[in-house]
């Protein structure tokens, strides 16, 4: 049977399987009996282009069962994943709901425009942070990423999120986004905008619950220092078309 690797991020490990991404993604959110339920993000990884990876103990793992029955997973790693993994091992990102549907994201460029906007960053790895900033994705990637600063991380992975006319003038109406404790989001925003020499403001220090997806603005992003890849979430109009299917299970909460 064919092999494939993910690092998994909800929560963070490296896992090999026989499944495909599909339908390593289906069985990650409902398991095999449909008694389970949650969303899942992961990558697909390239293992020629991986080095920690502990192989001999896979491939005496990953077997399938007597019955014939592929290997779902095998756990290669529960701590510092997406540390040890390099960016250029990372191939395609997928997003699954809570029922098993799941969606494949494709890296591309991403657009630096400058502006006065404010970004909200919703955190994965290494911590769970949602964060307002007045840096660019980029810059974003580069100023937690800077091992010079006492505080940095190696590596990091986040989605920005939708604040609308918020991005603006933080006195603006929420319109339909679906933040908790909007209020505070409202201030924080108001004293990032407040502070010239203040870049970045925590709005909530642990996430709790899935990610909405509709809340997505641009897309994903991963990335340390200078380098970085971003995966773009599509536009409701493709979503509304051509992922129906994924889009119309993202936007239902099934349990």
């Amino acid at each position: 049977m064919e092999k494939y690797y993910y690092l998994v991020l909800t929560p963070e490990s490296l896992i090999a399987s026989h499944l495909a991404p599909f339908d390593f993604g289906n069985y990650l959110s409902v398991g095999t009996q449909k008694r389970i339920h949650g969303q899942n993000i992961f990558f697909e990884v390239n293992p020629e282009k991986m080095k920690d990876l502990p192989f001999d103990y896979l491939n005496k793992q990953l077997i399938p069962y007597p019955n014939g029955e592929p290997k779902r997973s095998v756990f290669a790693s529960i701590y510092r994943a997406l540390e040890r993994t390099p960016l250029a091992a990372l191939k395609n990102l997928y997003l699954s709901t809570d029922d098993g549907k799941v969606l494949e994201l494709y890296s591309s460029d991403y657009e630096e425009i400058e502006s006065d906007e404010i970004h909200l960053y919703q955190q994965f790895n290494p911590i769970t942070t949602r964060v307002a900033s007045k840096l660019l994705p980029n810059e974003f990637i580069g100023f937690l990423t800077d091992t010079n600063k006492p505080v940095s991380t190696p590596k990091v992975f986040f989605v920005e999120l939708l604040l609308n006319e918020l991005a603006i003038d933080p006195h603006a109406s929420l319109d339909n986004l679906p933040y908790p404790n909007p209020d505070h989001l409202r201030e924080c925003l108001v004293k990032l905008n407040e502070t010239k020499s203040k870049l970045t403001k925590t709005v909530l220090r642990f996430m709790q619950g899935d990610l909405n997806y509709r809340t997505i603005k641009s897309g994903f992003f991963v990335g340390e220092k200078e380098r970085y890849l971003y995966f773009p979430f599509p536009a409701v109009k493709e979503l509304e078309s051509k992922y129906y299917s994924w889009w119309r299970s993202a936007l239902t909460r099934h349990f």
